[in-house]
């Protein structure tokens, strides 16, 4: 009788399950693998906004105030770095005809600038865009607006737009605010919100009436930010010091408001690329910006998760510490 050669059963079943486990922490690894890298590109993205977009942003804020001929900045200082207050809104002087005291000339008409493109907060009364609507992708608060404006000391740089400086003789007017992007995805879980930057100028000279260029929906500087907050930085005397809305600061005090020394920016961003729909990203995460704790609205039913990250910056205005 000849003998046969082969696997027995038991054999072969233990062959499988060896084969199956090798093969599921292959898959393992694979899936873990795909998961760190879909992270690493989500976390790349949140560094690329906080490296170049918010370095972009700080360099001209610090411009603010720059040859404006008075280093004391508040809503009344003409040419002021920080845009508060136009003809719509100034102070008007009692002791001196009844004149008109704001950031930008008396000559710019009040049609032109109208209060939506000045520096705005929670609170404020909201427009249409592309004027500043206060949009966001949290619950319970609006995105602020900054609005700064100085006069280049020298030609051939570009201001934020990317639009060349070729000259010294005008001042330059900058807005930063939340817009919607004209190319969102088609998986966006909110409103697919970017930062924006809007800019004009103005001639020093003259009467101008207008500025050129400005009131548009400008150039996009970050992509995905869901809230943007803003708080000046005012000196109280005596040596107290603190950070508000602009809300607040042109509510709560009275003329002569005090003094604007610097500035802080809180924006939450969120990466373009999304996590695919892992459960560790929460839908209901709260986020400290500043001096609010956010909540980002529920997205649509069955989206992509994507991770956030708060990029906080403080901006000292230099171009307005003299005379101290």
């Amino acid at each position: 009788m000849k003998s046969q050669y082969g696997f027995t059963l038991i054999e072969l079943m233990v062959s499988l399950i060896i084969g199956l486990i090798v093969t599921a922490a292959a898959l393992l690894l694979f899936f873990t693998a795909q998961k760190s890298l879909t992270l690493q590109q989500g976390s790349a993205d949140l560094q690329d906004n906080a490296n170049f977009g918010l370095n972009y942003i700080v360099k001209d804020i610090r411009l603010a105030n720059l040859d404006a001929g008075r280093a004391y900045m508040n809503d009344q200082t003409t040419y002021g770095g920080v845009v508060l207050t136009s003809t719509v809104n100034a102070f008007i002087d009692a002791l001196n005809a009844n004149t008109k005291i704001a950031n930008l000339p008396n000559s710019i008409l009040e049609g032109k600038v109208p209060l939506t493109l000045l520096t705005k907060s929670d609170g404020d009364t909201t427009g249409t865009a592309p004027a500043w609507t206060g949009i966001s992708n949290v619950n319970d608060f609006a995105s602020d607006q900054l609005v700064i404006q100085y006069a280049p000391t020298e030609v051939g740089g570009f201001d934020c737009e990317g639009q060349s400086i070729t000259t010294t003789n005008d001042y330059i007017v900058e807005r930063y605010f939340l817009r919607e992007d004209a190319r969102a995805s088609t998986n966006e879980p909110n409103k697919a919100l970017v930062l924006a930057c809007d800019s004009g100028h103005y001639p020093k000279s003259g009467s101008p009436t207008e500025i050129t260029g400005f009131g548009d929906a400008g150039q996009i500087i970050m992509k995905r930010v869901d809230y943007f907050r803003v708080l000046l930085g005012i000196d109280l005397g005596n040596g107290q010091y603190r950070y508000i809305s602009s809300h607040d600061y042109l509510t709560n005090y009275a003329s002569p408001r005090p003094r604007i020394l610097s500035i802080q920016l809180g924006i939450l961003t969120r990466s373009a690329q999304s996590v695919g729909r892992d459960a560790e990203v929460k839908d209901n995460q709260t986020f400290n910006v500043l001096d609010h704790t956010v909540t980002v609205k529920t997205p649509q039913p069955n989206s992509p998760k994507y991770i956030r990250q708060v990029i906080s910056q403080t901006i000292a205005l230099r171009n307005g510490f003299g005379s101290r």
